[in-house]
Protein backbone atom coordinates (compact mmCIF):
# COMPACT_ATOMS: atom_id res chain seq x y z
CA UNK A 1 0.00 0.00 0.00
CA UNK A 2 1.23 3.21 -1.11
CA UNK A 3 -0.30 5.13 2.23
CA UNK A 4 1.27 4.06 5.26
CA UNK A 5 -0.07 1.88 8.10
CA UNK A 6 0.03 4.99 10.45
CA UNK A 7 -2.04 7.37 7.90
CA UNK A 8 -4.61 4.75 6.57
CA UNK A 9 -5.76 3.24 10.73
CA UNK A 10 -5.54 7.56 11.21
CA UNK A 11 -8.39 7.53 8.49
CA UNK A 12 -9.82 4.66 9.44
CA UNK A 13 -10.40 5.95 13.29
CA UNK A 14 -11.78 9.61 11.70
CA UNK A 15 -14.35 7.30 9.28
CA UNK A 16 -15.29 5.53 12.40
CA UNK A 17 -16.24 8.38 14.33
CA UNK A 18 -18.12 10.39 11.62
CA UNK A 19 -19.90 7.67 10.59
CA UNK A 20 -20.76 6.58 13.81
CA UNK A 21 -19.89 2.90 12.25
CA UNK A 22 -17.40 0.04 13.43
CA UNK A 23 -14.78 -0.21 10.73
CA UNK A 24 -12.54 -3.25 10.82
CA UNK A 25 -9.04 -4.24 9.70
CA UNK A 26 -8.30 -7.61 8.61
CA UNK A 27 -4.66 -9.18 7.30
CA UNK A 28 -4.17 -11.30 4.44
CA UNK A 29 -4.60 -14.58 7.11
CA UNK A 30 -7.88 -12.85 7.44
CA UNK A 31 -7.06 -12.28 10.86
CA UNK A 32 -8.54 -9.05 12.63
CA UNK A 33 -5.50 -6.44 13.13
CA UNK A 34 -7.45 -3.23 14.23
CA UNK A 35 -10.73 -2.36 14.82
CA UNK A 36 -12.26 1.27 15.42
CA UNK A 37 -13.73 1.72 17.63
CA UNK A 38 -12.50 0.25 20.44
CA UNK A 39 -15.53 -0.70 22.17
CA UNK A 40 -16.61 -2.70 19.12
CA UNK A 41 -18.57 -5.66 19.98
CA UNK A 42 -17.98 -8.77 17.93
CA UNK A 43 -21.00 -10.64 16.35
CA UNK A 44 -22.24 -13.60 17.55
CA UNK A 45 -20.43 -16.71 16.75
CA UNK A 46 -23.44 -18.18 14.67
CA UNK A 47 -22.64 -15.10 12.03
CA UNK A 48 -18.84 -15.28 11.70
CA UNK A 49 -18.87 -17.74 8.79
CA UNK A 50 -20.98 -15.79 7.05
CA UNK A 51 -19.12 -13.11 7.32
CA UNK A 52 -15.44 -14.26 6.95
CA UNK A 53 -17.27 -15.87 3.27
CA UNK A 54 -17.98 -12.40 2.28
CA UNK A 55 -14.62 -11.14 3.32
CA UNK A 56 -13.03 -14.18 0.88
CA UNK A 57 -15.31 -13.41 -1.80
CA UNK A 58 -14.13 -9.63 -1.98
CA UNK A 59 -10.84 -10.45 -2.84
CA UNK A 60 -11.71 -11.21 -6.40
CA UNK A 61 -12.00 -7.18 -6.52
CA UNK A 62 -8.91 -5.38 -4.66
CA UNK A 63 -9.37 -1.87 -4.63
CA UNK A 64 -13.16 -1.95 -5.17
CA UNK A 65 -15.43 -0.90 -2.50
CA UNK A 66 -18.47 -3.85 -2.27
CA UNK A 67 -21.47 -3.53 -0.38
CA UNK A 68 -22.86 -7.07 1.45
CA UNK A 69 -26.87 -6.17 2.32
CA UNK A 70 -29.07 -8.48 4.14
CA UNK A 71 -26.41 -10.51 5.55
CA UNK A 72 -28.39 -11.86 8.99
CA UNK A 73 -29.94 -8.28 8.99
CA UNK A 74 -26.56 -6.89 8.75
CA UNK A 75 -24.94 -4.57 6.09
CA UNK A 76 -21.16 -4.45 5.61
CA UNK A 77 -18.72 -2.65 2.69
CA UNK A 78 -15.41 -4.87 2.22
CA UNK A 79 -12.58 -2.97 0.74
CA UNK A 80 -9.33 -5.14 -0.01
CA UNK A 81 -5.88 -3.58 -0.88
CA UNK A 82 -3.26 -5.14 -2.44
CA UNK A 83 0.21 -4.28 -1.71
CA UNK A 84 2.90 -5.00 -4.85
CA UNK A 85 3.61 -8.41 -3.91
CA UNK A 86 0.06 -9.39 -4.17
CA UNK A 87 -0.57 -9.81 -0.34
CA UNK A 88 -4.24 -7.94 0.44
CA UNK A 89 -5.65 -6.52 3.28
CA UNK A 90 -9.41 -6.26 4.43
CA UNK A 91 -10.71 -3.08 5.34
CA UNK A 92 -14.64 -3.84 6.66
CA UNK A 93 -16.76 -1.00 6.94
CA UNK A 94 -19.42 -1.65 9.18
CA UNK A 95 -21.82 -3.79 10.34
CA UNK A 96 -24.98 -1.74 10.80
CA UNK A 97 -28.48 -1.71 10.23
CA UNK A 98 -30.74 -0.29 7.54
CA UNK A 99 -33.43 -0.64 10.15
CA UNK A 100 -34.31 -1.33 13.48
CA UNK A 101 -34.46 -5.41 14.70
CA UNK A 102 -36.19 -5.91 17.46
CA UNK A 103 -36.84 -9.58 19.62
CA UNK A 104 -39.61 -10.54 16.80
CA UNK A 105 -37.29 -10.43 13.39
CA UNK A 106 -34.55 -11.67 15.50
CA UNK A 107 -36.88 -14.97 16.30
CA UNK A 108 -37.84 -15.13 12.55
CA UNK A 109 -34.23 -15.03 11.47
CA UNK A 110 -33.25 -17.85 14.33
CA UNK A 111 -36.33 -19.99 12.41
CA UNK A 112 -35.43 -19.27 8.75
CA UNK A 113 -31.53 -20.52 9.36
CA UNK A 114 -32.13 -23.03 11.64
CA UNK A 115 -30.06 -21.53 14.61
CA UNK A 116 -30.48 -22.85 18.01
CA UNK A 117 -32.69 -20.30 20.00
CA UNK A 118 -30.09 -20.31 23.09
CA UNK A 119 -28.81 -17.55 20.30
CA UNK A 120 -31.69 -15.38 21.35
CA UNK A 121 -30.44 -13.24 23.65
CA UNK A 122 -27.07 -12.56 22.69
CA UNK A 123 -28.30 -11.75 19.32
CA UNK A 124 -31.13 -9.33 20.39
CA UNK A 125 -28.20 -7.60 22.64
CA UNK A 126 -25.54 -7.66 19.72
CA UNK A 127 -27.85 -5.76 17.38
CA UNK A 128 -28.79 -3.00 19.88
CA UNK A 129 -25.25 -2.20 19.39
CA UNK A 130 -25.34 -1.60 15.69
CA UNK A 131 -26.09 1.80 14.47
CA UNK A 132 -28.66 2.32 11.84
CA UNK A 133 -28.16 3.79 8.84
CA UNK A 134 -30.34 5.17 6.00
CA UNK A 135 -30.67 4.80 2.79
CA UNK A 136 -29.29 8.81 2.41
CA UNK A 137 -26.62 8.19 4.78
CA UNK A 138 -25.62 4.65 3.41
CA UNK A 139 -25.02 6.48 -0.33
CA UNK A 140 -23.19 9.78 1.33
CA UNK A 141 -20.88 6.73 3.09
CA UNK A 142 -19.94 5.00 -0.27
CA UNK A 143 -19.39 8.08 -2.16
CA UNK A 144 -17.04 9.42 0.72
CA UNK A 145 -15.58 5.97 1.05
CA UNK A 146 -14.61 5.84 -2.38
CA UNK A 147 -12.95 9.02 -2.38
CA UNK A 148 -10.84 8.31 1.22
CA UNK A 149 -9.42 5.24 0.77
CA UNK A 150 -6.34 3.95 -0.96
CA UNK A 151 -6.49 3.94 -4.54
CA UNK A 152 -4.72 1.18 -6.79
CA UNK A 153 -1.28 2.79 -7.99
CA UNK A 154 -1.16 1.15 -11.44
CA UNK A 155 -4.52 2.63 -12.19
CA UNK A 156 -6.91 -0.53 -12.72
CA UNK A 157 -10.73 0.59 -13.32
CA UNK A 158 -12.59 -0.45 -10.53
CA UNK A 159 -15.44 -3.00 -11.58
CA UNK A 160 -12.66 -4.15 -14.10
CA UNK A 161 -12.58 -8.19 -14.88
CA UNK A 162 -9.94 -9.61 -12.81
CA UNK A 163 -6.72 -9.92 -15.18
CA UNK A 164 -6.40 -13.72 -14.45
CA UNK A 165 -9.88 -14.57 -16.00
CA UNK A 166 -9.99 -11.47 -18.66
CA UNK A 167 -8.48 -13.78 -21.05
CA UNK A 168 -11.20 -17.20 -20.82
CA UNK A 169 -13.66 -14.10 -20.71
CA UNK A 170 -12.38 -12.34 -23.76
CA UNK A 171 -13.08 -15.51 -25.57
CA UNK A 172 -15.93 -16.76 -24.48
CA UNK A 173 -17.30 -12.80 -25.31
CA UNK A 174 -15.87 -13.95 -28.62
CA UNK A 175 -17.55 -17.13 -29.25
CA UNK A 176 -20.91 -16.01 -27.54
CA UNK A 177 -21.24 -12.87 -30.53
CA UNK A 178 -20.04 -14.83 -33.02
CA UNK A 179 -22.78 -17.75 -31.97
CA UNK A 180 -26.42 -18.34 -33.65
CA UNK A 181 -27.03 -18.58 -30.08
CA UNK A 182 -25.94 -15.24 -29.01
CA UNK A 183 -29.36 -14.09 -27.43
CA UNK A 184 -31.32 -15.76 -24.90
CA UNK A 185 -34.69 -17.14 -26.01
CA UNK A 186 -36.99 -13.54 -24.67
CA UNK A 187 -34.68 -11.68 -26.92
CA UNK A 188 -34.81 -13.58 -30.02
CA UNK A 189 -38.94 -12.54 -30.43
CA UNK A 190 -41.04 -9.13 -30.09
CA UNK A 191 -44.54 -10.99 -31.34
CA UNK A 192 -43.77 -13.41 -27.77
CA UNK A 193 -43.10 -10.19 -25.87
CA UNK A 194 -46.59 -8.84 -26.95
CA UNK A 195 -48.45 -11.45 -26.64
CA UNK A 196 -47.06 -12.23 -23.10
CA UNK A 197 -47.46 -8.95 -21.69
CA UNK A 198 -51.57 -9.01 -23.29
CA UNK A 199 -51.96 -12.39 -20.99
CA UNK A 200 -52.51 -13.99 -24.13
CA UNK A 201 -52.07 -17.87 -24.54
CA UNK A 202 -50.44 -17.11 -27.79
CA UNK A 203 -47.33 -16.18 -26.09
CA UNK A 204 -47.16 -20.24 -25.37
CA UNK A 205 -47.04 -21.04 -29.24
CA UNK A 206 -44.53 -18.33 -30.05
CA UNK A 207 -42.74 -19.79 -27.25
CA UNK A 208 -42.54 -23.52 -28.47
CA UNK A 209 -41.32 -22.18 -32.02
CA UNK A 210 -38.19 -20.43 -30.01
CA UNK A 211 -38.00 -23.52 -27.78
CA UNK A 212 -37.01 -25.60 -31.21
CA UNK A 213 -34.05 -23.61 -31.59
CA UNK A 214 -31.33 -24.91 -29.51
CA UNK A 215 -30.13 -22.25 -26.32
CA UNK A 216 -26.28 -21.34 -25.63
CA UNK A 217 -25.37 -23.26 -23.36
CA UNK A 218 -24.41 -22.18 -19.70
CA UNK A 219 -23.53 -25.05 -17.96
CA UNK A 220 -19.69 -25.40 -18.35
CA UNK A 221 -20.33 -28.52 -20.65
CA UNK A 222 -23.01 -30.35 -18.40
CA UNK A 223 -26.21 -30.75 -20.36
CA UNK A 224 -28.63 -30.67 -17.85
CA UNK A 225 -26.51 -27.64 -15.38
CA UNK A 226 -27.40 -25.71 -18.68
CA UNK A 227 -31.08 -26.08 -19.21
CA UNK A 228 -31.53 -25.35 -15.72
CA UNK A 229 -29.46 -22.47 -15.77
CA UNK A 230 -31.57 -21.72 -18.97
CA UNK A 231 -34.72 -21.99 -17.42
CA UNK A 232 -33.36 -19.84 -14.61
CA UNK A 233 -32.68 -16.83 -16.56
CA UNK A 234 -36.09 -17.72 -18.22
CA UNK A 235 -37.93 -16.96 -15.08
CA UNK A 236 -36.22 -13.77 -14.04
CA UNK A 237 -36.55 -12.65 -17.54
CA UNK A 238 -40.56 -13.69 -17.09
CA UNK A 239 -40.62 -12.01 -13.76
CA UNK A 240 -38.44 -8.91 -14.30
CA UNK A 241 -41.06 -8.17 -17.37
CA UNK A 242 -43.74 -9.05 -15.41
CA UNK A 243 -43.19 -6.43 -12.63
CA UNK A 244 -42.57 -3.46 -15.17
CA UNK A 245 -45.79 -4.77 -16.45
CA UNK A 246 -47.29 -3.82 -13.24
CA UNK A 247 -47.99 -7.28 -11.50
CA UNK A 248 -48.20 -7.36 -7.71
CA UNK A 249 -44.52 -8.20 -6.63
CA UNK A 250 -45.78 -10.68 -3.80
CA UNK A 251 -47.42 -12.50 -6.30
CA UNK A 252 -44.92 -12.99 -9.40
CA UNK A 253 -41.91 -13.55 -6.72
CA UNK A 254 -43.57 -16.42 -5.35
CA UNK A 255 -43.61 -17.54 -8.90
CA UNK A 256 -40.42 -17.12 -9.56
CA UNK A 257 -39.05 -18.73 -6.03
CA UNK A 258 -41.24 -21.60 -6.12
CA UNK A 259 -39.66 -22.58 -9.92
CA UNK A 260 -36.03 -21.97 -9.06
CA UNK A 261 -36.19 -24.15 -6.01
CA UNK A 262 -38.85 -26.95 -7.96
CA UNK A 263 -36.30 -27.23 -11.15
CA UNK A 264 -33.49 -28.21 -9.01
CA UNK A 265 -35.70 -31.67 -8.29
CA UNK A 266 -35.40 -32.73 -11.94
CA UNK A 267 -33.09 -34.73 -12.83
CA UNK A 268 -34.30 -35.61 -16.81
CA UNK A 269 -33.96 -33.25 -19.93
CA UNK A 270 -37.32 -34.51 -20.73
CA UNK A 271 -39.34 -33.41 -17.62
CA UNK A 272 -37.03 -29.71 -17.60
CA UNK A 273 -38.32 -29.52 -21.03
CA UNK A 274 -41.95 -29.84 -20.33
CA UNK A 275 -40.88 -27.86 -17.01
CA UNK A 276 -40.08 -24.63 -19.42
CA UNK A 277 -43.56 -24.82 -20.64
CA UNK A 278 -45.38 -25.23 -17.74
CA UNK A 279 -43.47 -21.81 -16.30
CA UNK A 280 -44.11 -19.73 -19.38
CA UNK A 281 -48.24 -20.55 -19.13
CA UNK A 282 -48.10 -20.10 -15.53
CA UNK A 283 -46.91 -16.52 -16.18
CA UNK A 284 -49.08 -15.87 -19.05
CA UNK A 285 -52.11 -16.91 -16.57
CA UNK A 286 -50.47 -14.08 -13.94
CA UNK A 287 -50.51 -11.22 -16.85
CA UNK A 288 -53.63 -12.38 -17.79
CA UNK A 289 -54.86 -11.50 -14.20
CA UNK A 290 -53.30 -8.69 -14.37
CA UNK A 291 -55.08 -7.61 -17.71
CA UNK A 292 -58.47 -7.98 -16.39
CA UNK A 293 -57.31 -6.63 -12.58
CA UNK A 294 -56.15 -3.30 -14.87
CA UNK A 295 -58.47 -0.87 -13.16
CA UNK A 296 -56.88 -0.92 -9.95
CA UNK A 297 -56.26 1.91 -8.44
CA UNK A 298 -52.24 2.76 -8.59
CA UNK A 299 -52.37 3.17 -4.95
CA UNK A 300 -53.88 -0.22 -4.27
CA UNK A 301 -50.71 -1.82 -6.31
CA UNK A 302 -48.43 0.03 -3.92
CA UNK A 303 -50.45 -1.32 -0.83
CA UNK A 304 -50.56 -4.60 -2.23
CA UNK A 305 -47.18 -4.88 -2.82
CA UNK A 306 -45.90 -3.01 0.99
CA UNK A 307 -47.90 -5.57 2.42
CA UNK A 308 -46.10 -8.92 0.36
CA UNK A 309 -42.85 -7.11 1.35
CA UNK A 310 -43.95 -6.88 4.86
CA UNK A 311 -46.11 -9.74 5.35
CA UNK A 312 -44.44 -11.03 8.30
CA UNK A 313 -44.41 -7.60 9.87
CA UNK A 314 -46.55 -5.96 12.48
CA UNK A 315 -48.51 -3.92 9.39
CA UNK A 316 -51.89 -2.54 9.52
CA UNK A 317 -53.85 0.48 7.60
CA UNK A 318 -52.58 3.04 9.59
CA UNK A 319 -48.77 1.88 9.16
CA UNK A 320 -49.34 1.34 5.54
CA UNK A 321 -51.26 4.45 4.89
CA UNK A 322 -48.57 6.10 6.82
CA UNK A 323 -45.76 4.45 4.30
CA UNK A 324 -47.41 5.49 1.47
CA UNK A 325 -47.98 8.92 2.77
CA UNK A 326 -51.97 8.94 2.33
CA UNK A 327 -54.81 9.50 4.63
CA UNK A 328 -55.84 6.11 5.97
CA UNK A 329 -59.65 6.45 5.53
CA UNK A 330 -59.13 7.87 2.20
CA UNK A 331 -56.92 4.15 1.65
CA UNK A 332 -59.17 2.35 3.41
CA UNK A 333 -62.08 3.34 0.80
CA UNK A 334 -60.11 2.94 -2.15
CA UNK A 335 -58.85 -0.58 -1.16
CA UNK A 336 -62.21 -1.44 -0.18
CA UNK A 337 -63.83 -0.53 -3.88
CA UNK A 338 -60.64 -1.54 -5.78
CA UNK A 339 -60.49 -5.04 -4.00
CA UNK A 340 -64.30 -5.30 -2.35
CA UNK A 341 -62.62 -6.28 0.70
CA UNK A 342 -60.87 -4.59 3.80
CA UNK A 343 -57.18 -4.15 3.90
CA UNK A 344 -57.50 -5.71 6.87
CA UNK A 345 -59.19 -8.85 5.41
CA UNK A 346 -56.49 -8.61 2.85
CA UNK A 347 -53.71 -8.84 4.77
CA UNK A 348 -55.36 -11.91 7.10
CA UNK A 349 -55.80 -13.54 3.30
CA UNK A 350 -52.55 -13.48 2.49
CA UNK A 351 -50.97 -14.65 5.90
CA UNK A 352 -53.03 -17.39 5.78
CA UNK A 353 -51.86 -18.53 1.71
CA UNK A 354 -48.38 -18.01 3.38
CA UNK A 355 -48.92 -20.47 6.24
CA UNK A 356 -50.53 -22.39 4.03
CA UNK A 357 -47.69 -22.42 1.40
CA UNK A 358 -44.93 -23.40 5.00
CA UNK A 359 -47.26 -26.16 6.15
CA UNK A 360 -47.57 -28.26 2.43
CA UNK A 361 -43.64 -27.45 1.40
CA UNK A 362 -41.35 -27.07 5.06
CA UNK A 363 -41.05 -28.89 8.19
CA UNK A 364 -41.26 -25.88 10.32
CA UNK A 365 -43.16 -26.35 13.04
CA UNK A 366 -46.49 -24.40 14.16
CA UNK A 367 -44.57 -22.42 16.28
CA UNK A 368 -42.27 -21.44 14.00
CA UNK A 369 -44.41 -20.94 11.35
CA UNK A 370 -46.25 -18.63 13.74
CA UNK A 371 -42.88 -16.39 14.05
CA UNK A 372 -42.20 -16.21 10.40
CA UNK A 373 -45.68 -14.61 10.14
CA UNK A 374 -45.59 -12.70 12.31
CA UNK A 375 -48.23 -13.75 14.82
CA UNK A 376 -47.54 -13.08 18.93
CA UNK A 377 -48.44 -16.72 19.81
CA UNK A 378 -48.74 -20.24 17.94
CA UNK A 379 -52.23 -20.62 19.86
CA UNK A 380 -53.14 -16.81 17.92
CA UNK A 381 -52.10 -18.13 14.56
CA UNK A 382 -53.72 -21.51 15.36
CA UNK A 383 -57.17 -19.30 15.93
CA UNK A 384 -57.24 -17.12 13.25
CA UNK A 385 -56.11 -20.20 11.27
CA UNK A 386 -58.77 -22.32 11.91
CA UNK A 387 -61.41 -19.61 11.52
CA UNK A 388 -60.58 -18.53 8.30
CA UNK A 389 -60.30 -22.09 6.74
CA UNK A 390 -62.30 -24.17 9.15
CA UNK A 391 -59.71 -26.43 10.28
CA UNK A 392 -56.78 -25.73 12.33
CA UNK A 393 -53.14 -25.67 10.99
CA UNK A 394 -52.31 -29.16 12.13
CA UNK A 395 -55.09 -31.13 10.50
CA UNK A 396 -54.29 -29.26 7.22
CA UNK A 397 -50.79 -30.25 7.12
CA UNK A 398 -51.98 -33.96 7.95
CA UNK A 399 -54.52 -33.72 5.04
CA UNK A 400 -51.78 -32.40 2.97
CA UNK A 401 -49.47 -34.81 3.94
CA UNK A 402 -52.11 -37.89 3.51
CA UNK A 403 -52.96 -36.76 -0.18
CA UNK A 404 -48.92 -37.05 -1.22
CA UNK A 405 -48.81 -40.34 0.15
CA UNK A 406 -51.83 -41.45 -1.55
CA UNK A 407 -50.75 -39.81 -4.77
CA UNK A 408 -47.14 -41.53 -4.56
CA UNK A 409 -48.76 -45.00 -4.08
Amino acid sequence: METSHFDLFRLLKDCSDSFKTPILVFNHNEKMIRYFPDHFQRPPEIFRPKFYQCLRDSKRYPFQLQLNEGVYYQSFFFYPIQDKTGQLTYIGIGPFLTHEVGKLQVRKLLVLHGLDFSYEEETIQYFETLPIVNKNELESMERLLINLLPKRSEGYSIGQIPTKEMQEYQEFKSNHLNSKFSRHLLELNEKFNGFFKQGDNRALNEYQKLRRSSLFPLGNGDELRSAKNNIITLVSKLTRIAIEEGVVKGDVFSLHDFYINFLETKEDLTELANLELTIVQAYVNVMKQKTGESRVSPLVNRAQNYIYQNITEDINLKVIADELKVNPNYLSSVFNQNMGISITKYINNKRIKEAKALLSNTQYTLMEISILLGYNSQSYFTRVFKKNEGFSPKEFRQKQQSTISNSQE
